[in-house]
């Protein structure tokens, strides 16, 4: 993947910030990025950054985890 963020992932924050946007803060898309954080650096750490579509799959999984779900508060 490099060091640019491929077309789908940028796609995927920007439905996250539209989507989450107005969500109590707990669920909101502040949360969606720090939990894509914290995934990628636990794929890292497991050894999975030498695939990029693996890493790829990671960060979409992470970025999306909640969408769809009904606000919680």
């Amino acid at each position: 993947m490099g060091e640019s963020k491929s077309s789908l992932v940028m796609k995927a924050e920007k439905l996250v910030e539209s989507t989450m946007k107005g969500n109590d803060a707990s669920h909101d898309a502040s949360h969606a990025f720090r939990v894509r954080d914290l995934a990628l650096s636990l794929a890292q750490e497991e050894g999975l950054a030498s695939s990029p579509q693996t890493i790829q799959i990671v960060e979409l999984a992470a970025l999306l985890h909640d969408i769809g779900t009904l606000p919680m508060f």
